[in-house]
């Protein structure tokens, strides 16, 4: 979830899709300036990933309302570090986090993603990355950030939503597992490529 030109529609709503807590609520803020990931590009991200999800270290980067790494915690991921930098929607991920109890298991950072960066133990086993649509210059300096500072495992996934009509360039390092577009939302998967685990 990220920050964006997006309207709400009418009584949206955030939910937990499967795991532990399938069904469960969570709590969201009616802005214009928030794009939500919807639950069909959610689903089908955690389709996608499968049961890997289970007993991994999740790093959600642009978290919005939190919504991505509490999914990711109810189908049991073991820990989950979620970076959102507006204090509104902090408020809101660790109310949610509060609600569902998974405070054992999470850590929210307040913070610039960019900034934040340096500033996170490395080696997850899965990031996920949201940044605002249209914002190419913000998208490349995370995915150089999360190269630089080795913070993907070597055998790590690495999750990126973005617009649907404007598909990211590939960044050096990286090499591109799948890619997938629902509506207007694209899914890319990727994970270093020999070149990014030498500079590791």
């Amino acid at each position: 979830m990220a920050l964006a030109q997006f309207v709400p529609r009418k009584g949206f709503k955030m939910r937990i899709i499967a795991g532990r807590d399938k069904g469960r609520r969570l709590k969201s803020l009616d802005r214009r300036d928030v794009r939500p990931t919807s639950d069909r590009t959610k689903e089908a991200i955690f389709n996608i990933l499968g049961p890997i999800v289970s007993g991994t270290r999740f790093l959600d980067l642009y978290s919005g309302f939190g919504g991505i790494g509490i999914e990711a915690l109810s189908r049991g991921a073991e820990e989950v570090i979620c970076v959102e930098k507006d204090r509104r929607n902090l408020k809101v991920i660790e109310e949610n986090l509060s609600m569902v109890g998974y405070e054992d298991r999470s850590r929210v950072v307040g913070s610039d993603v960019l900034k934040a960066l340096g500033r996170i133990s490395p080696d997850f086993d899965i990031i996920f990355m949201d940044p605002p649509y249209g914002q190419e210059d913000l998208y490349l300096e995370t995915l150089k950030g999360i190269l630089d500072y080795k913070l993907l495992h070597p055998t790590g996934i690495l999750v990126v939503e973005y617009d649907s009509k404007k598909e990211p360039p590939l960044v050096e390092g990286y090499e591109l597992i799948k890619k997938k577009k629902y509506g207007k939302s694209g899914v890319l998967l990727m994970r270093y490529n020999r070149k990014g685990l030498e500079e590791k």
